[in-house]
Parts: C-alpha cells; sequence; structure tokens
C-alpha cells in the first residue's frame, strides 16, 4: 500500500500530464495537416476535432475487444494474443472514423481525410521507432 502523500503525488502528476499529451497530440495532428497541404487548424479547433476522434475511437475499439475476447474465450486463445488480433482488426476501423470525422469537421473531402490519417500514423511510428531506439541504445549501454 503506497502512503497517501506519494499517492497525492501520482495523481497531480497524473493530472498534470493530461494537458502536456493534449498538446503534443494536436500538435502532430496540425503537422500532419500541414504536411498534407491543408491550412494549418487553430489550437482549439484540432484540440476538438482530436478529443471526438479519440472518444469515438476509444468507443469502437472498446467494443471491438470485447467482442474478440469473447470469441478468442471461446477458441481457448490467450488475452495477449486477443489484444495483437484487435490491435490490427481496429486500424482500418480507426482508418475510417478518424478519416470520416477529418473531412466532416475540417470541411474537406474524404481522401484528404485518409492522408491526415496516414501521416499522423507515421509521425506517431517515428515517434515511437525513435523511443524504441533511445531504449536499446540505454540498455546496450548498461550492459
Amino acid at each position: 500500500m503506497l502512503p497517501p502523500v506519494i499517492l497525492l503525488a501520482c495523481c497531480f502528476f497524473a493530472l498534470l500530464i493530461i494537458p502536456a499529451l493534449l498538446f503534443v497530440l494536436t500538435s502532430i495532428f496540425r503537422l500532419a495537416c500541414v504536411l498534407c497541404g491543408l491550412p494549418r487548424p487553430s489550437v482549439a479547433a484540432a484540440a476538438g476535432i482530436m478529443l471526438i476522434i479519440r472518444v469515438s475511437t476509444t468507443a469502437s475499439e472498446a467494443v471491438m475487444k470485447a467482442l474478440v475476447a469473447e470469441v478468442g474465450r471461446t477458441a481457448g486463445l490467450p488475452n495477449w494474443e486477443c489484444n495483437i488480433i484487435v490491435l490490427f482488426l481496429f486500424l482500418p476501423l480507426d482508418l475510417l472514423i478518424s478519416a470520416g470525422l477529418h473531412a466532416g469537421l475540417m470541411n474537406i473531402k474524404f481522401g484528404k481525410g485518409i492522408e491526415v490519417w496516414f501521416v499522423q500514423m507515421l509521425i506517431y511510428l517515428g515517434i515511437g521507432l525513435l523511443l524504441t531506439f533511445v531504449a536499446l541504445l540505454y540498455f546496450l549501454a548498461r550492459t
């Protein structure tokens, strides 16, 4: 059991990290729009679009995860395999939801919404690969 002071500090840190994470996600979305040749949306508009997209994709991913978990349990699959299946099954659904909301909320064509989604995912992939590379270098240097 954690002491109350440490628990309070962890909760305070978690509340402070939420706006920073929203800023990073909004900045990546705005960069993806510019790289796709669209005008840079305002910070408030980009934050609203990102919030709406996250809420809708989270809800649909929860439904898909429940369905795959039930089917996986009946098939005797472990939970980690079901999570990998959800990851790959949800990508096209995430593309459709995000591109549709981009197109509808930003008044652009659906194809441009797909392009923004792809660029955004490539930026996320690049950041993930960079963090993995830095962690790998750290662990190699430690040994």
